[in-house]
């Protein structure tokens, strides 16, 4: 006689649609409210660029330029706030979290596809060396396939700046 449990279903939290689903819900949340320190990393990262460069030009009368704008997190942040618009903070968060919709689902999906088939021992766990291969592998593969949404991102969290300083935008 067969048992009562085998002919039943798993339960669809263990099914990996939900897992996917539910880990991209929480790495969107994740992303909205970290976002803004995000953008002010951005901004602050790419005005150390510009600064030196700028160290290294001179200008029409021979000497050199120096600008030091450097302003900290806080005031980078409420100067975007102030010159650009409280909602210009999450400039950028659309491919950020379409990043996020395929690196943690495929990281997740990946991760539970890969350590199943390496196999568990005898007692049914698993060992450690197989959830690090299974790990590094399942993240390099998800980065592949959303590192593309990064470079997005990055040029929207400019485009409020070049407007400011009177660049042409993409």
């Amino acid at each position: 006689m067969a048992s009562p449990t085998a002919n039943v279903s798993p339960h669809y939290t263990d099914q990996l649609w939900f897992k996917y689903i539910l880990s991209s819900a929480a790495a969107t949340v994740a992303e909205s409210v970290t976002y803004p320190l995000d953008l002010t990393k951005t901004r602050l990262q790419i005005q150390g660029e510009i600064l030196h460069h700028h160290d290294h030009v001179q200008d029409s009368s021979g000497s050199a330029r120096h600008r030091h704008v450097h302003r900290g997190m806080m005031r980078t942040a409420f100067g975007v706030v102030k010159e650009e618009g409280f909602f210009s903070l999450w400039q950028g968060v659309t491919p950020a979290i379409y990043r996020h919709l395929v690196y943690t689902g495929c990281r997740i999906t990946f991760y539970e596809k890969i350590r199943e088939g390496l196999g568990r021992n005898s007692d049914g766990t698993f060992p450690f060396w197989k959830a690090v291969v299974a790990g590094i592998t399942a993240g390099g593969a998800a980065q592949f396939f959303a590192s593309p949404t990064d470079l997005v991102k990055v040029q929207m969290q400019m485009e409020g700046r070049k407007r400011l300083e009177g660049q042409p935008v993409r």
